[in-house]
This record gives structure tokens, C-alpha cells and sequence, in this order.
């Protein structure tokens, strides 16, 4: 018997909205927490890999793992122990094949031997839960992502574009449930990288939404925003609570700085800014409450 029921799905119908942000960090914030995960990259861009600090990594094959098990003709290949408990099946260019592919297929094809590609491998390696990066506008992938998904996950801004997107995934999940996989569901909306008082934006959103008929629960932890935060997990990279947890202490930084009045070639090293850690805070916020609702979930079925 095929067991999905802990694979949640990031998605919009729009780009640049904090999907692959998001599945990088939460991975990292549950593995932290002792929960065996399996990060599974269905994006061509695959820019998980740089999140991951992996851009050159011996295993990673640009998705020709994912494009073989969708096609039958291999089992998934799993990028082992990424980070401790953490997983990884790449993406990349030859996800693209699919794309060019999945017409010539019969109808369900390509999905159906995905749901059993990774079920397999779920059930093979015990992991707790499974996260999906999704591209943003390739049908193809997104349908095969939702169905072999239980949960859906939409990361929006408080622009007005990220909402329509997911107007424009809505049609393709009802479809999906009633054609392929009756189990799929939404678990919740999060607001990411906002800007002002995360209670006002949440407040326009909520307000947008019902505008818009959009019966999605908005959660209730938001991700602030930090660029200076991603651009030192590029440039590491970390994820954004190991750019904290390896940042040097205040006194590490006033010695080097001491030191330096007599050595200008004394490296001051960074420190973690209170706006990183309490973004990190926050994914691990978000880890919680995403389990939270799956546990009770399950309990109430």
C-alpha cells in the first residue's frame, strides 16, 4: 500500500513567492527537531542547491533520477545525509524532458508511476515527511507533484499577484483530486517575507482572500523578511539557522576588532543580526505549527 499522507507540496501559480526558501529551511528546521526528512526538488531551476551549499555536489544528476522513475524505467536515487537526517532527491534541466514528454504519455501515466517511484522510496528510507519544491508556472510538474502529495502548502506576499497565483493553481488541484488523488488538501497559506507589522499584512491579505472566495486557512506563523540575511545564505551556503548558529559570539568580534587597531589584517568576522535569528525563530515557528495541524489531522481521522 502506497503511504503519502506526510508529503507536503509548496506551491503557487506564481514565481519568486518563498517556495524554495521555504522547503530548504523547513527541512532544515525539522531535521533539527529529529524528524527524518526526504527533500524532493521538482523545479528545473533546482535552486535548492544552492540553499543546500550542494551547486557542486558529486550526486546531484539535474534530475534524471525524477525524469527515469516518472518514466518507469529506474527507482528514484536518493542524495544521502545532505545534512543529518536530511535527504535529497535533485531537480534540474532534465525535468524539462517530462514537460516535452507527458503528452505522448497515456493520460495518468507519468503521475501514476511517480506516486509509486516515491512511495517506495518513503517507505524504503522511513522517512517522517517528504517536502516538494514545485516550479511555478509547468503544469506538468505541479500535476505530478499533487499527486503523489496529502497536503499543499502556498507561500504568498502581500502583493496582490502572489494571491491571483493561486487562483491560478486552485482549478489544477480540484482536478487533480478528482481525477488522480482524492487525498490531496490544502493545509494552509503562509504569509512570507513581509515587510511592515506582520498584523496589518495579515489583516489586508485575510481581506483579499475573501474578496477573491479563496477558502484556504492563511496560518498563523508569517516569515519576516531579511535580505541581508539571504544573501549571506547564498553566498554560505547555509540555511538561515546555521548562518546563525555559526556566527561568532559578541566577544569573538570585539577581540578581532580589538586586534585589529594594531593589525589591520585582522578579520572581523560577521555576526548573526537579532533580524536573522528571529527569522529563524520563525521557520522554526512554522515547523511547529505545520506539525501541529498534520498531527491533528491524523488524530481526528
Amino acid at each position: 500500500m502506497m503511504d503519502l499522507s506526510r508529503v507536503v507540496v509548496l506551491a503557487n501559480g506564481k514565481g519568486g513567492v518563498g517556495k524554495t526558501s521555504l522547503v530548504g529551511n523547513l527541512a532544515g528546521e525539522f531535521a533539527r527537531a529529529g524528524v527524518r526528512v526526504l527533500v524532493v526538488d521538482l523545479d528545473p531551476q533546482a535552486n535548492l542547491r544552492q540553499d543546500f551549499g550542494a551547486i557542486e555536489h558529486p550526486a546531484d544528476d539535474d534530475g534524471d533520477s525524477i525524469f527515469e522513475a516518472a518514466m518507469g524505467q529506474k527507482p528514484l536515487t536518493v542524495v544521502k545525509g545532505l545534512r543529518e537526517g536530511l535527504d535529497w532527491i535533485p531537480g534540474g534541466q532534465r525535468l524539462n524532458w517530462l514537460v516535452q514528454l507527458a503528452p505522448l504519455k497515456q493520460a495518468g501515466g507519468i503521475e501514476a508511476a511517480w506516486r509509486s517511484a516515491l512511495a517506495h522510496v518513503i517507505d524504503e528510507g522511513g522517512y517522517d515527511l517528504v517536502l516538494v519544491d514545485t516550479p511555478p508556472s509547468n503544469r506538468a510538474l505541479q500535476l505530478m507533484a499533487l499527486a503523489a502529495a496529502r497536503w499543499i502548502v502556498v507561500p504568498i506576499g502581500s502583493d496582490l499577484a502572489s494571491i491571483v497565483g493561486v487562483e491560478v493553481l486552485g482549478p489544477l488541484v480540484g482536478t487533480t483530486k478528482r481525477d488522480l488523488n482524492p487525498d490531496l488538501d490544502w493545509l494552509g497559506m503562509v504569509l512570507f517575507r513581509h515587510l511592515s507589522t506582520a498584523t496589518r499584512v495579515r489583516q489586508t491579505v485575510l481581506d483579499d482572500l475573501a474578496a477573491r472566495d479563496l477558502a484556504i486557512p492563511l496560518l498563523e506563523t508569517s516569515i519576516r523578511a531579511s535580505e541581508s540575511t539571504a544573501q549571506a545564505c547564498r553566498r554560505k551556503g547555509l540555511l538561515v539557522h546555521e548562518v546563525v548558529s555559526s556566527s561568532p559570539t559578541a566577544q569573538e568580534r570585539l577581540t578581532a576588532l580589538r586586534a585589529r587597531r594594531t593589525d589591520p589584517s585582522v578579520v572581523v568576522p560577521d555576526s548573526s543580526s537579532s533580524t536573522a535569528v528571529a527569522l529563524a525563530e520563525d521557520y522554526a515557528a512554522l515547523a511547529n505549527e505545520i506539525t501541529q495541524f498534520i498531527q491533528a489531522a491524523e488524530a481526528a481521522a
